[in-house]
């Protein structure tokens, strides 16, 4: 991604719905394999950790490493004043074998080019029980010019997606694609703007009127709070998936 791509998810993620609602997730789900009961901490690696918003919220828990390709993403990292930062690729992890806890790979795999081999490292640098938290954005025919922008390869179905991570030594835990009730208007934006706009490339990131904002953060609490009593959605614009190692 570039500079303004990072600069504006630096300036956005930490009050904007869908990072926020995806923040929350997550560590409800890092909160549930790990209980409060627990005195270990953790030791986390955040793959494709971004600006580091994340990473910061998964201190609660325990050590946690954010690793990133990118040079910018690591400087906005810093700036959040992250310092336990590699420069690394998913698909050849710089890190021990069987070394961390929990692994969080959030919409990183849809980058990678051979997203079968950093399915393996993930699972390599795990130890023995340890669990793989993960997101990818889901159904090809979503795919749009905010595809394009964040120069992904891919977009998956919760089908393909699990019978890889299981080839990879997974036993799934929980699984189901997310934004689940904003499925059809995002749907319904998408192909309308592949029609009428084909030529125009452009990312999603924006910053949205506080009105609008907040009522799509509570759409997503709802859905997060549904997933929690056990809830598997059929479609989703995302894939919210929690796996262990076997």
């Amino acid at each position: 991604m570039n500079l303004d791509l990072y600069e504006r998810m630096f300036s956005y993620e930490e009050g904007n719905w869908w990072y926020k609602g995806r923040r929350e997730l997550i560590t409800d789900m890092i909160r549930r394999v790990h209980p409060a009961s627990s005195k270990a901490a953790l030791r986390i690696l955040d793959v494709g950790c971004g600006t580091g918003l994340n990473s910061k919220s998964f201190e609660r828990f325990g050590h946690v490493s954010g690793l990133d390709m990118s040079e910018e993403a690591l400087k906005f990292c810093k700036l959040r004043g992250r310092t336990d930062l590699i420069r690394g690729s998913a698909d050849s992890l710089p890190v021990k074998d069987g070394t961390i806890d929990i692994v969080c790979a959030l919409d990183v795999l849809e980058h990678i080019e051979d997203d079968f081999s950093a399915m393996q490292e993930l699972n390599r640098v795990l130890k023995p029980g340890g669990f793989l938290v993960l997101t990818v954005p889901a159904f090809m025919f979503l795919w749009s010019s905010h595809d394009e922008v964040l120069h992904h390869k891919r977009r998956y179905t919760r089908k393909n997606l699990l019978q890889n991570l299981k080839i990879s030594g997974f036993t799934i835990n929980k699984s189901t694609y997310w934004n689940f009730f904003l499925f059809p208007a995002v749907a319904s934006i998408r192909l309308i703007r592949k029609k009428k706009s084909a030529s125009v490339v452009r990312d999603d990131i924006a910053d949205l009127h506080n009105i609008i904002n907040i009522f799509l953060i509570i759409i997503l609490a709802l859905e997060n709070k549904l997933i929690r009593l056990g809830i598997s959605f059929p479609v989703g614009v995302s894939i919210f998936c929690i796996c262990k190692k076997a």
